[in-house]
């Protein structure tokens, strides 16, 4: 996004329809803005996985077991997790089984080969992201209030307009139903990828809940302001319920930081989520939301 750095001001290339993947259109920070379903939810899990030793398979289809047996308890976990959270209707999975055929439904951040264990059991361990779709109650959500605090880890964002023209500067706002850890970035029509929040001047990745946060805010030390070359910019929000996965970055100036690598694998790092552990559980499972606003500048 920034193309130059002048007086605490960087100037980026943003342009015209404002569309919102999770919660569309919208006019300025209070405008009532419809649900969209093209955000994606997912759960992210810590799972292990086992199969039994036995004369009718080999080594390798044990292991292939194994691993099969933690894809389908990953999305058993996302079902029962996504269940006890809210009464929700129209819960679907992005694939509802999982077996030799379909064991590509769950993806697999991290893995480990842990092997045979006491001559009776092959072991192995994933981190894996399951996606899941749900209908919220249809109300507006522009602002942020009407998404339970119940309700899976939802977060609006939007910006004060549709379309902006040379010189003007934009506001992104963000807000979500529950306390989360959030990175934003926006990726702009060049490719770069900067990354608005956490900066070196607002350091805290942790946003609590029902607060409306705005970029740039008074303690940032730069604008936005839009500049050619004009074109389409995506503001992307990652979330999650834990703190997210570390991504290298470097500086840009102005308390800001670019990603140089794809917007793919920015995604597949940060959720890298830290699941800690707690008391003797081995099966672990954190909320994890994606979505994004796009802009468009024009001369």
């Amino acid at each position: 996004m920034p193309r130059e750095f002048k007086n605490i001001i960087i100037f980026i290339p943003i342009s015209v329809i404002l569309t919102f993947f999770g919660f569309a259109y919208g006019m300025d920070s209070q405008t009532k803005l419809s649900k969209n379903t093209l955000e994606k939810r997912s759960c992210i899990q810590i799972v292990d996985g086992y199969a039994f030793l036995s004369e009718n398979m080999t080594l390798a289809e044990t292991r292939q077991a194994a691993f099969i047996n933690a894809k389908r308890q990953a999305l058993e976990m996302t079902s029962s997790f996504i269940k006890s959270k809210t009464t929700v209707e129209n819960l679907e999975i992005v694939a509802d089984r999982i077996d030799s055929i379909s064991e590509g439904a769950v993806t697999i951040i991290e893995q480990k080969d842990l092997g045979v264990e006491h001559n009776t059991r092959y072991h192995v361990w994933i981190k894996a992201e399951v996606e899941y779709d749900i209908n919220l109650p249809d109300k507006s959500v522009g602002s942020g209030n009407d998404v339970s605090e119940t309700s899976p880890l939802t977060v609006n964002v939007w910006t004060t307009k549709k379309h902006y023209k040379d010189g003007e500067k934009i506001e992104i706002f963000i807000k979500g139903n529950v306390d989360f850890y959030a990175r934003v970035v926006d990726i702009s029509p060049d490719g770069n990828i900067i990354q608005l929040l956490p900066n070196n001047y607002r350091s805290n990745s942790l946003f609590n809940a029902g607060v409306e946060y705005k970029i740039p805010d008074n303690s940032d030390k730069f604008e936005l302001t839009v500049s050619p070359p004009y074109g389409v910019d995506k503001i992307v929000v990652y979330a999650s319920a834990v703190p997210l996965g570390p991504v290298p970055m470097e500086s840009v100036g102005n308390g800001l930081h670019r990603y140089k690598g794809t917007t793919k694998s920015l995604a597949m790092q940060t959720r890298g989520v830290k699941i800690t552990p707690m008391g003797n559980k081995t099966n672990l499972i954190a909320d994890f939301y994606e979505t994004a606003c796009i802009i468009t500048t024009a001369e």
